[in-house]
C-alpha cells in the first residue's frame, strides 16, 4: 500500500502523466476516424454534420489547425511558467507545488498538446482515405480537426481564467488551509489517539539502530506496520517525528528484540513504518502546512513587499487548522501489538510550542503593524473561545502568553499611544491583564 500511495502521489503531482493519456487518447481517436474514413463513406455521406472537402482542401484545414495549435500550446506553457514564478516570488517557493497538481491546468495542456498530435496523425492518413484528388468526400476525421481547432482557443480562454483565480492570494491561502485542516483530520481519524504516557517496561536485549538510507523529510509514522515487523515481546522506539528532516546515516528508529535474535526481525518491514520522502507535503503532514502559511505571511511583512493586507488574510485561514490541532487529540504515544510488543513514538509538541511556532514569527515581524497586531489578538481571542469549548482549559495559558507578548511588542514599537490602543483595545474573552 505504501509503493502504491507514493505512485499515486507523484502522478497527481505530475504535469506530465494526464496529458500524456490525453494525447494518448487523441492520437487514437485519429486512427479511429481515419478508419471510418475508408470504411464507411457511404454513411458518413447522409450525415449532415460531417463536412466533405477535397483532399487539398482537407490538407489545408487540417494544417491549419496544427500550426495554431502548436502555437497555442507555447502560451499554455509560457503562462503555466509565468504563473509558478509569479508564485514562487510573491508567496514562496513551496506553494509552487498547487499549481502542478491542478487537473484542470494539466487537462487543457494535454487538450492542445493532443490537438496537434491529431491534426499530424489525420495529416498523413488523407491520401489513404479519399478516392481521388479532385473528389469530395465525407471525413470525420477533417471535421473533429475543425471541432478541435475551435475548442483549443475557448480551452486557453478558460485556462487563462481559471489561472489567474487561482493565483489571487485568497485563493492561494485558502486551498492551503482547507488542504492542512484536511491532513490532520485524517490523521486524526486514521491513527489511535489516547494518552501521551505509559508505564515503559525496562527493555530487554542490546539495542538495534537503523539509519535512514536517504535524505529527506519524515512523511508518515505508521506504527500498525512497525508492530507487525517485531517479533514476540520485542519493543522498538521511534526517534523522528513527522516533518522532521533527516540525512542519510540519521538513526530512524531503535528496537530490542528481546528473547529473539535479531535476525529473525525484518529490519526492512520495520523501516516501511516509517517513510521519508525527497519533498514534503500537506498531506502527510499537515505542519508543512501551517509551514507554508507562515512563510507567506512573513513574506508579505517584509520590506520589500510590505502587504500587511495578506498578512492579516493569513492569519485568519491560520485559525482553521490550529483550531483543529488544539482541539484534537493528539496521537497514542504507545502502541501494543498482540503478543506484548510495543512501540513508543516521540514525544508531540507541547501545545504551548504549537502556538509559539504558528505565531511567534508573525509576531515579530507584525511588530509595528497594529492592523496585524489587532488581528493576531482577535484570532487567538477566537482560539480561546474555541479550547474552552472542547473542555481544553489546560491549553488556555499557551494562548494568552501568545497574546501578552504580542501586545508587548507593540508597546515597545515606538508607536503613537492611541494607535496601540486602537490595536489592543478590543481583546475578547483574553484577560491581557
Amino acid at each position: 500500500m505504501g509503493m502504491i500511495s507514493t505512485l499515486a502521489r507523484k502522478v497527481e503531482e505530475s504535469l506530465f502523466f494526464i496529458p500524456a493519456v490525453v494525447i494518448t487518447a487523441c492520437i487514437a481517436l485519429a486512427a479511429l476516424a481515419l478508419y471510418l474514413d475508408s470504411e464507411v463513406p457511404e454513411f458518413l455521406g447522409d450525415l449532415r454534420f460531417v463536412i466533405a472537402p477535397t483532399v487539398a482542401g482537407a490538407r489545408s484545414i487540417v494544417s491549419t489547425v496544427a500550426g495554431a495549435t502548436i502555437t497555442v500550446a507555447a502560451i499554455v506553457f509560457s503562462i503555466t511558467a509565468l504563473s509558478t514564478q509569479i508564485a514562487a516570488n510573491q508567496y514562496s517557493p513551496r506553494a509552487v507545488k498547487g499549481f502542478f497538481e491542478d487537473r484542470f491546468q494539466q487537462l487543457v495542456i494535454g487538450f492542445v498538446v493532443g490537438t496537434f498530435s491529431y491534426s499530424l496523425v489525420v495529416l498523413t492518413g488523407l491520401g489513404s482515405v479519399v478516392p481521388s484528388p479532385e473528389s469530395t468526400s465525407s471525413s470525420v476525421s477533417v471535421t473533429l480537426a475543425i471541432a478541435f481547432g475551435v475548442l483549443s482557443p475557448v480551452a486557453i480562454v478558460a485556462y487563462i481564467d481559471h489561472s489567474l483565480r487561482r493565483m489571487q492570494i485568497d485563493e492561494v491561502v485558502r486551498r492551503i488551509a482547507e488542504e492542512t485542516v484536511a491532513s490532520i483530520r485524517h490523521h486524526s481519524r486514521d491513527f489511535p489517539r489516547g494518552p501521551n504516557y505509559s508505564e515503559a517496561r525496562d527493555p530487554e536485549g542490546e539495542p538495534v539502530s537503523l539509519n535512514s538510507k536517504k535524505t529527506g523529510w519524515v512523511q508518515g509514522i505508521r506504527p500498525d506496520r512497525i508492530l507487525s515487523a517485531l517479533a514476540r515481546g520485542a519493543m522498538a522506539r521511534v526517534e523522528v517525528r513527522p516533518g522532521e528532516a533527516v540525512s542519510e546515516g540519521d538513526v530512524l528508529l531503535t528496537y530490542w528484540p528481546a528473547g529473539s535474535a535479531p535476525d529473525s526481525i525484518d529490519e526492512a518491514a520495520l523501516m516501511r513504518g516509517i517513510e521519508v520522502r525527497r519533498e514534503r507535503s500537506i498531506e502527510n503532514d499537515p505542519s508543512f502546512g501551517i509551514r507554508l502559511l507562515i512563510d507567506i505571511a512573513l513574506r508579505a511583512l517584509s520590506p520589500g513587499i510590505h502587504d500587511p493586507t495578506t498578512a492579516v488574510d493569513v492569519l485568519h485561514h491560520l485559525k482553521l487548522p490550529m483550531r483543529e490541532l488544539l482541539t484534537t487529540d493528539a496521537p497514542a504515544r504507545v502502541h501494543t501489538g498482540p503478543d506484548g510488543e510495543k512501540v513508543y513514538l516521540p514525544e508531540v509538541l507541547s501545545t504551548s510550542g504549537q502556538v509559539h511556532a504558528a505565531f511567534a514569527e508573525i509576531r515579530l515581524a507584525a511588530a509595528e503593524q497594529p492592523y496585524v497586531i489587532k488581528t493576531l489578538v482577535e484570532i487567538l481571542s477566537d482560539l480561546m473561545i474555541s479550547v474552552r469549548a472542547a473542555d481544553r482549559e489546560g491549553q488556555e495559558a499557551a494562548i494568552l502568553t501568545e497574546a501578552r507578548l504580542a501586545v508587548e511588542a507593540l508597546r515597545h514599537s515606538g508607536l503613537p499611544e492611541r494607535d496601540i490602543e486602537w490595536a489592543v483595545g478590543s481583546t475578547g474573552v483574553l484577560d491581557l491583564d
